[in-house]
């Protein structure tokens, strides 16, 4: 299953910045925008891991709540990231 899920993925990235009809009604730029999200959703966990440990009074504790909301923040971004991918498509029919 993971197998497929990563092909159906590349193959809408592929469709997604192949097709020159895709360029023109703006649908390019959405599906760019969104291969940015996936790919630059690792650091939202950094950034919150530093945000809570600034001013921690003990570390052990702000350093898993970081993780926590750094890990949801990455998997908000990823998904929404994957949806404006999958449908930037549907750009060309507006």
């Amino acid at each position: 299953m993971k197998r497929m899920l990563s092909f159906f993925l590349t193959l809408a990235v592929v469709v997604a910045f192949i097709s020159p009809s895709l360029a023109a009604s703006g649908a390019m730029d959405k599906a760019k925008n969104g291969a940015k999200d996936v790919i630059t959703s690792p650091l939202a966990v950094k950034d919150n891991v530093m945000q809570e440990t600034k001013n921690a009074k003990f570390l052990p504790f702000a350093l898993v709540g970081g993780l926590l909301k750094g890990g949801f923040y990455m998997g908000k971004q990823i998904v929404s990231g994957v949806l404006a991918i999958v449908t930037s498509p549907l750009e060309m029919s507006k």
